[in-house]
């Protein structure tokens, strides 16, 4: 897939970017450390995955605009292992990342381009139900469209559900902690589109190993 998706009737960052497995806002007591298991992958092995997302809102909530998609994708990795650390636990591919079919006021249509390696962060305890707490921070894109371009950088929150099959991310959109920058463009006026802005992001993502053997991809906490 491209490195830029064409977002239609787009009027606030898609945030560009964002996915993948996972994770959501700090708990207060952080486990000590993690574990991640991915089907049959054996200890110390790296495991590619990839999310599709669905269910998608991006909100500005400073201009008080919303955009929704029907799809995204992104791509990233993880270590299989015991005892691991919640920092960096899982890698995106920030070039990976797409949207597609986003609608939104003013009719604006923007490609996206995300960069970088943005960091799965686990947090917290996964609880009874085997959902973990954490972020992906290191948010950085680039939006384009006609009269109007600009920046988006910072973090998302979520949480991370083990499945029988696949994984389940759920980012709650609960906390707008992406920003936008560098904004030009006669039409980011019209969107209420400016430079600070904070942008919130909600989605649902189900993640798979890109081998089948290494389904699923599971992350547990240690006390």
């Amino acid at each position: 897939m491209s490195n830029m998706s064409k977002l239609a009737r787009f009027t606030v960052v898609p945030a560009a970017a964002v996915a993948a497995i996972g994770l959501a806002s700090p708990a207060a007591f952080a486990a000590s450390s993690y574990n991640v298991s991915a089907g049959s992958a054996a200890a110390g092995s790296s495991v590619a995955f990839g999310a599709q997302g669905s269910n998608i809102t991006f909100h500005d909530e400073t201009a008080g605009s919303s955009v929704t998609c029907s799809g995204s994708s992104i791509s990233g990795s993880t270590t299989v292992g015991q005892g691991v650390s919640g920092s960096g636990i899982a890698a995106l591919n920030g070039s990976s990342v797409s949207f597609t079919d986003c609608t939104g006021p003013v009719g604006i249509e923007f490609t996206v381009t995300g960069s970088g390696t943005w960091a799965l962060n686990a947090t917290g305890d996964t609880d009874a139900n085997g959902t973990t707490p954490g972020n992906i921070s290191g948010i950085t894109a680039k939006v384009s469209g006609s009269g109007c371009s600009f920046t988006a950088s910072g973090s998302v929150a979520g949480n991370y559900t083990n499945g029988a099959s696949s994984g389940t991310l759920t980012l709650t959109g609960s906390e707008a902690t992406l920003t936008l920058a560098n904004v030009s463009g006669f039409m980011c006026g019209l969107a209420g589109i400016a430079n600070g802005d904070k942008v919130s992001f909600a989605a649902t993502y189900v993640v798979n190993a890109t081998d089948a053997a290494n389904n699923p991809i599971a992350v547990t906490s240690n006390a």
